[in-house]
């Protein structure tokens, strides 16, 4: 019984760093955190298979210390991806649970108990 799924999905995800390796390695690790909370089946393996930019942006400023000392060029990268990944997932509705009904682990053995509750001594 093969309980394996594949399903390919299209994930639109962002990223945020200060050089282009940085806001593409941002982006494509929010994919696994965005498919977990819109799915409820257990993911296996996430394979992205092509990524399309929607949104690549650069912001250069010039950063100074004290208003005036050690001007600075500062760049940060954003980015915004649609990535068609390819899911294995385990479809968990196929699978069918034995149901055992166990007494409770907290429960305490009182033998008297039955006993001094019917009013025998």
């Amino acid at each position: 019984m093969a309980i394996n799924v594949e399903s390919k999905q299209s994930v639109v995800v962002e990223g945020t760093g200060e050089t282009k390796q940085q806001a593409f390695a941002s982006a494509l690790a929010n994919i696994q955190k965005q498919l977990i909370a819109n799915t409820h089946k257990t993911i296996l393996r996430i394979i992205p298979e092509q990524v399309t930019p929607l949104l690549l942006k650069e912001e250069t400023y010039t950063e100074k210390f004290l208003f005036f000392f050690f001007k600075r060029q500062r760049t940060t990268f954003h980015v915004k991806l649609d990535v068609e990944v390819t899911i294995t997932s385990i479809d968990l509705d196929a699978l069918q649970f034995d149901q055992e009904t166990l007494q409770s682990p907290d429960a305490l053995p009182l033998p008297r108990f039955k006993r001094t509750s019917k009013g025998v001594k």
